[in-house]
């Protein structure tokens, strides 16, 4: 799969194998989308024990990295579909985030609001569990092990923190 290395703008400079690329010197770009229910309740998933990059830790509802051809919407619709197994009818537009973890990255963040009734059809190459939860549970379990989480979840709660005191 052929991603987009893009400069520190955001700016495509060309397309290069996702397993060719140079991971620290190489931007590419992700999307995340953070799920909401009518509790106010986040929906959080735990990446897949086979995953190789960082398994069977906490992360956003879904995530992807975007592929040549693909926006950052086609792409965060595409994941949430494949991942969690439902397809998404209202989603709003969060920050572009500059982030880093094992590699370089733009991550453009988005939002949707669902049911907590909500039947989910988990990718199990990609997730092994999600999970309703509050943001002030999950701010205080985040503090005590941040290890549970994906390198980046200090940006991504930070996001989530400014949406809901928005919302």
């Amino acid at each position: 799969m052929r991603v987009p290395i893009v400069d520190e703008n955001d700016i495509v400079l060309y397309y290069k194998d996702r397993k060719d690329r140079d991971l620290r010197k190489e931007i590419s770009r992700s999307s995340a989308i953070w799920i909401t229910n009518e509790k106010g309740d986040i929906l959080i998933a735990k990446r897949s024990k086979n995953k190789v990059n960082f398994p069977n830790i906490w992360g956003p509802s879904a995530a992807g990295t975007v592929e040549e051809g693909e926006s950052y919407e086609s792409n965060i619709i595409k994941e949430v579909k494949e991942e969690i197994g439902i397809e998404l009818d209202n989603l709003s537009l969060g920050p572009k985030e500059r982030e880093s973890d094992n590699h370089e990255f733009f991550g453009q963040y988005f939002f949707s609001k669902i049911s907590s009734n909500t039947k989910f059809i988990l990718q199990e190459s990609e997730v092994d569990e999600v999970r309703w939860i509050s943001l002030g549970e999950l701010e205080k379990w985040y503090m005590e092990n941040p290890k549970d989480f994906i390198v980046s979840f200090n940006v991504s709660l930070k996001v989530i923190k400014n949406y809901t005191n928005q919302s």
